[in-house]
């Protein structure tokens, strides 16, 4: 393992105030009295737990109708309400959601995600089984003014369903429903779907998608499986809906399923493409210590994108996107070809070799042989380091923008001795080889009249924000990351053969789930983004000006 660049001081931040945090912290954006949006952390909360794999706050929704937050903590599967006081330091109180939705018909499992009506009265959790190939359920409550929920009704979701949202206009809860086959491909691979409830009629519909069963979609640049169909391979992940499609993202499959509301079907899916690293450079080597971007002939990154917001602009619909990228990793199955350039190794093509490269380290690229939708001459890489912004047409997806190399080169600016580390370390280039900083969320919203773009990066940390009111010109503004890369919460290290290998840094780690607050919402009167930290288990309020 590498020497670290950090000093161990041990401390506790439990619930930290903002000023509590701002002597090792930056609570403001980079880019704050230079920019055309200032952004600034004014509140924060702690659920005092920390886990180097995350999981602990998740996802979190705002209710303007009762002034709380609510998110998911993974780690102990209860919803946390936290109350927005106007102070720095914000308190909650879990709710034990599982007591009050477990009965004979469900083995409550986990609780991944939640979200609030547009108009306040009603919030809604996806739950999963506690078998993994067991129909999950949506759960619908009553949003009351001191922040408790009432159920109110149960409805039967595809099969561990992992992100849920309400439509706009409030008449659907639609939820993605994943499908992993979490005991390997040797065992059941569930089928992966979309389900969605009509609140006034109460009743749901689960949609799948064996209608492209017998569509070559690897044609189109989608990544399947050989040998599998779209109804078992595909795993819905995010879902943004505007008007009367929602939008979902096949992570794995880099793409994007497209669900008409009206007709309850798919009306497309469509690839995501691809970061074309022969002309936008990238940082793949994780042993030299230093922000190095190449362009590579023949390397391209799959964007595989998480989240995905919609917005619109002049009446046209456009979709923004966070490329993570993901691996299948099931049983003793890997897709995942780890090449050390520093023992003589090539690409999985040979076009890459460390003579002409000068490539040390270690580089995750994907086992390509077993996937359709892929050119045998070309090497890939996971995710895509990036947004991207597509208009929505009448034939399909169009796209219009990519931030290209900026979450690499920005944060290197800001941040050289913490450059691509990990949210269970901060080792200076520590994930170079794989995936860079990890854009996990994206979500959008309207300041001003302008309308800007918020990309989460899961690995180093922090906030990236884009004017996007022109979509094909979009452009980077601000930049802010709360996390402490000088400590280490006690109790979170982890060694292996002797030496530190995992730990969580103070302050605000790995972001996971974005809320955006327009100000007419907002208790502050300016408009607001609420982040969940799943590492650091912390809630961090950012106020927009």
């Amino acid at each position: 393992m590498k020497t670290l660049k950090t000093t161990a001081v041990a401390v506790t931040l439990g619930l930290a105030s903002v000023a509590a945090l701002s002597a090792a912290v930056q609570t403001e954006g980079y880019e704050n009295g230079k920019a055309e949006l200032d952004i600034s952390m004014i509140a924060h909360y702690s659920a005092n737990e920390t886990n180097t794999d995350g999981g602990v706050m998740e996802i979190v929704d705002y209710n303007p109708s009762n002034g709380f937050a609510y998110a998911v903590n993974g780690q102990k599967g209860v919803l946390t309400a936290i109350s927005y006081s106007g102070s720095a330091e914000l308190s909650g109180r879990d709710i034990d959601v599982k007591a009050m939705v477990e009965s004979d018909d469900f083995a409550y499992g986990d609780m991944t995600s939640v979200a609030v009506s547009p108009d306040g009265s009603l919030l809604a959790v996806a739950l999963q089984d506690e078998a993994y190939d067991k129909n999950g359920r949506i759960a619908l409550f009553a949003c009351n003014a001191d922040g408790s929920i009432a159920l109110k009704e149960l409805f039967m979701a595809g099969i561990q369903p992992d992100m849920v949202t309400f439509s706009p206009d409030g008449k659907y809860i639609l939820s993605a429903d994943e499908g992993e086959p979490r005991e390997g491909y040797e065992s059941v691979d569930p089928a992966g779907s979309v389900t969605v409830v009509d609140i006034a009629n109460s009743s749901e519909k689960t949609i799948g998608f064996e209608s492209f069963d017998s569509t070559p979609l690897y044609d189109e640049s989608i990544i399947m499986q050989k040998g599998t169909l779209p109804s078992r391979d595909f795993e819905p992940e995010y879902i943004a809906v505007s008007g009367n499609n929602a939008y979902i993202t096949l992570q794995e499959a880099n793409a994007i399923a497209v669900l008409d509301l009206e007709t309850m079907s798919f009306s497309g899916i469509y690839s995501a493409g691809f970061e074309d690293y022969a002309k936008v450079p990238v940082d793949i080597d994780k042993k030299d210590d230093a922000y190095a971007p190449k362009v590579y002939e023949n390397l391209k990154g799959i964007r595989m994108p998480d989240g995905i917001a919609a917005f619109t602009v002049d009446g046209k619909t456009y979709l923004v996107t966070a490329n993570e990228g993901d691996a299948r990793e099931w049983g003793d199955y890997l897709n995942e070809d780890e090449r050390d350039f520093g023992d003589g190794d090539t690409s999985p093509t040979g076009r890459i070799t460390a003579e002409n490269s000068s490539l040390e380290g270690k580089v995750v690229f994907l086992a390509s042989d077993d996937y359709n939708g892929l050119n045998e001459d070309t090497d890939y890489l996971y995710g895509g380091r990036s947004l991207t912004i597509y208009e929505v047409t009448e034939t399909g997806l169009s796209e219009v923008f990519t931030s290209a190399d900026d979450a690499e080169r920005i944060t290197f600016s800001y941040l050289p001795d913490y450059y691509n580390s990990s949210n269970d370390n901060a080792v200076l280039d520590d994930r170079s080889g794989k995936k860079g900083p990890e854009a996990e969320a994206v979500t959008t919203g309207v300041v001003d009249g302008r309308t800007y773009a918020f990309l989460a990066l899961e690995r180093t940390g922090g906030i990236m924000v884009y004017d996007v009111t022109e979509p094909s010109d979009s452009r980077y503004i601000n930049y802010i990351n709360t996390r402490d890369f000088e400590t280490i919460i006690p109790g979170t290290e982890v060694y292996e053969d002797g030496e530190l290998d995992k730990w969580v840094t103070g302050g605000d780690v790995a972001p996971e789930g974005l809320e955006f607050v327009p100000a007419s919402d907002s208790p502050t009167g300016n408009a607001l983004l609420i982040v969940a930290f799943e590492v650091s288990g912390t809630v961090a309020v950012y106020e927009l000006h």
